[in-house]
C-alpha cells in the first residue's frame, strides 16, 4: 500500500472527534500559559471560589424553546387577545386537557418571581416534575434574552457561544478544555464533551458542529463529540478493533511517517520546526488516540446503549434525551481524573417536533408538552434531593445545570397553522439552576412585555461571558469574548463589573 493511501487510511478512522484529549504541546501556541487564569488585578471581579461551579451540564433544545408555558408565564398578558399564555387553553389540543394527559395536577401554573419590571412571572405547566422540586426552584435563575435572527443557522451559534459562527469561534467547551487542560497538562481524558442526537434530521436544520467548534484555540481544545445512535460503534472505536490487533504497529508506522514530514519543515540550525498549523493539529489528533484506554473504561457499551422512552402517550425506541442526560451526569461525577468540566447535550427531544427538535410549527400543545414535560422530569431525576447525596447524581451544590435554547415562539399561532408557532428572537429566557446560583441569586433578571418584545434582557456573548465566570475562568481573552459585546464597557474591569453583577448577579 502505498503512504498517501496507507495515511488516508488511518488518519481519523473514525477518532478525529478525540482531539479535545490530550497531547504534549501545541505547534503554535504552547501549553503552560494558563489560559482563562484571572490576574491578581482581575481577581476582584470573579465570584467568590465557594460560588464557583465545579461542572456544568448544558441541555441546549434545540428548536426553540417556548417561554409563555415553561419558564415566563405571565397570565394579565394577551388575556383579551388570545396571545401568549391564553393561545391554547380552548379548543382542540388545549393546554388544560393536554396537561392532565401528560401525568399533571393541580395547578396550571405556580408563581415564582418577579422580573425586573416587578411583574409576578409564573412557571408553566410542561414544567410540573421541577415545579415539584422547591430545592431546584431555589437555586433557579431565569435570564431575559434578545437577538435579531429568526433562521436557526444563524441563531444557533450566536446563542451557543455568544458569537457569529465564523472561523473563530468557539464553543463554551473549547474555552474550559483550554483552561483545564493547561492548569492539569498530564491529564489523559477531555474536561468537555459535546453529546447529540444522530438524527439525519437534526443534522440538517441546525448548526450543531458549533458546539464543538474550537475557533482560535489550539486543536486539543475542541470537546470530545458523541453521537447518540442505535448501535453505537464508538465503544469499538475507541479500542480501534479495525486494525486487527496492530495497533501498535499502525501507530510506530504513522509516527515514522510524521517525523519524516516533520524534519522537512525543519530549517538546519534550528531546533523546531517551522510553523505548519494543519500538521500540527494531525499530530495532536493523532497522539490523542493514545488516550483510547481511558475513554473506553469512561464511555463504556452499556451506558452508550439505546434505551426506549415515552411521555404523554407518545413512545420511541431512541429516547435520547434520557440518554444524553445520563451520559452528561455520568461525566460530570465520574472519579476526579477523569471528570468532565463541561458537558453539552443537544437535546431534541423525546420525539422530533414537526420541524425537528422543539421548533413547533404545526402542533405546539402536542409536541412541546412531550418534549418539555420529559426533558424536565429525567432532569429532575437526575438531581440529588435534600440529603440525597447519590454521588453519581448531580449536586447543586456543585454543579450548574443549564438549559438553553436559539430562541423562542411567537405570542400567537402562525400564518396557516392554527396549531403552532413560529420562531420569535425578539424575547425569550434561558434558565440557570445551582452552581453560582444559591437562593440569594434565584430569581428572574430581564422583563418582556405584553407584545413578545424583551424589554430588558441580556446579549448573548454577555450571557456567555457570565457563565465561564461562574466557573472560574475569565471571559476576555482573545479567544473568547471582546469587551466591545458587552454594553457600556470599554475597558475589561468594566466588563467584568457588568457581567459579576447584571448577569451572576453578584455585587462589586
Amino acid at each position: 500500500m502505498r503512504r498517501r493511501r496507507f495515511l488516508q487510511s488511518v488518519a481519523g478512522a473514525g477518532l478525529g472527534l478525540m482531539a479535545g484529549a490530550c497531547a504534549e504541546t501545541d505547534p503554535i501556541l504552547g501549553v503552560g500559559s494558563s489560559w482563562g487564569v484571572p490576574t491578581d488585578d482581575e481577581q476582584q471581579w470573579m465570584i467568590p471560589e465557594k460560588n464557583r461551579a465545579e461542572g456544568v451540564l448544558e441541555i441546549f433544545l434545540m428548536g426553540g424553546l417556548c417561554p409563555w408555558d415553561t419558564f415566563y408565564v405571565v397570565p394579565d398578558f394577551g388575556k383579551d387577545t388570545k396571545t401568549m399564555w391564553w393561545t391554547f387553553q380552548e379548543g382542540p389540543d388545549n393546554i388544560p386537557e393536554r396537561f392532565a394527559g401528560c401525568g399533571g395536577s393541580g395547578d396550571l401554573i405556580t408563581p415564582f418571581g418577579s422580573d425586573s419590571q416587578g411583574r409576578q412571572v409564573f412557571l408553566g405547566p410542561w414544567l410540573y416534575p421541577l415545579r415539584a422540586r422547591q430545592d431546584i426552584l431555589n437555586r433557579m435563575r431565569i435570564f431575559v434574552m434578545r437577538h435579531p435572527f429568526e433562521p436557526h443557522q444563524a441563531a444557533t451559534p450566536i446563542m451557543m457561544g455568544g458569537a457569529a459562527p465564523t472561523s473563530t469561534f468557539s464553543a463554551m467547551g473549547a474555552h474550559v478544555q483550554r483552561h483545564y487542560r493547561e492548569l492539569e497538562p498530564d491529564r489523559r481524558t477531555p474536561h468537555a464533551y459535546t453529546i447529540y442526537s444522530g438524527d439525519t434530521e437534526i443534522a440538517a436544520q441546525f448548526d450543531i458542529h458549533s458546539a464543538s467548534a474550537s475557533g482560535d484555540h489550539p486543536a486539543w481544545a475542541r470537546p470530545l463529540v458523541v453521537k447518540l445512535v442505535p448501535d453505537n460503534p464508538l465503544s469499538s472505536q475507541l479500542a480501534r478493533a479495525h486494525l486487527g490487533g496492530r495497533t501498535a504497529e499502525t501507530d510506530a508506522l504513522i509516527r515514522r511517517y510524521m517525523q519524516r514530514y516533520s524534519s522537512s519543515l525543519t530549517i538546519p540550525g534550528f531546533g523546531s520546526p517551522m510553523q505548519c498549523r494543519a500538521f500540527g493539529e494531525y499530530e495532536i489528533s493523532r497522539d490523542a488516540m493514545l488516550t483510547s484506554p481511558e475513554l473506553t473504561s469512561l464511555l463504556t457499551k452499556d451506558l452508550l446503549a439505546a434505551r426506549a422512552g415515552q411521555e404523554c402517550g407518545d413512545s420511541t425506541d431512541l429516547d435520547t434525551t434520557a440518554m444524553g442526560i445520563a451520559l452528561g451526569t455520568h461525566l460530570l461525577t465520574a472519579p476526579a481524573e477523569e471528570r468532565a468540566r463541561y458537558v453539552t447535550y443537544l437535546d431534541s427531544g423525546l420525539i422530533n417536533a414537526t420541524g425537528a427538535g422543539y421548533d413547533t410549527h404545526d402542533l405546539h400543545v402536542a409536541e412541546s408538552s412531550r418534549n418539555v414535560v420529559h426533558m424536565a422530569k429525567t432532569l429532575a431525576n437526575a438531581i440529588n434531593k435534600p440529603g440525597e447525596g447519590d454521588p453519581k447524581k448531580l449536586d447543586l451544590d456543585k454543579h450548574t445545570i443549564l438549559l438553553t435554547t436559539e430562541f423562542g415562539r411567537t405570542i400567537k399561532p402562525e400564518a396557516g397553522k392554527p396549531q403552532g408557532l413560529n420562531h420569535h428572537p425578539e424575547g425569550f429566557v434561558v434558565v440557570a439552576i445551582g452552581g453560582f446560583v444559591d437562593e440569594e441569586r434565584a430569581g428572574v433578571t430581564g422583563a418582556i412585555a405584553e407584545t413578545g418584545e424583551a424589554t430588558t434582557h441580556l446579549a448573548a456573548p454577555e450571557f456567555r461571558a457570565g457563565m465561564l465566570m461562574g466557573q472560574g475562568i475569565w471571559p476576555f481573552t482573545n479567544e473568547s469574548f471582546a469587551v466591545g459585546g458587552i454594553r457600556t464597557a470599554s475597558t475589561r474591569p468594566e466588563a467584568a463589573r457588568f457581567v459579576r453583577q447584571n448577569v451572576l448577579g453578584y455585587r462589586s
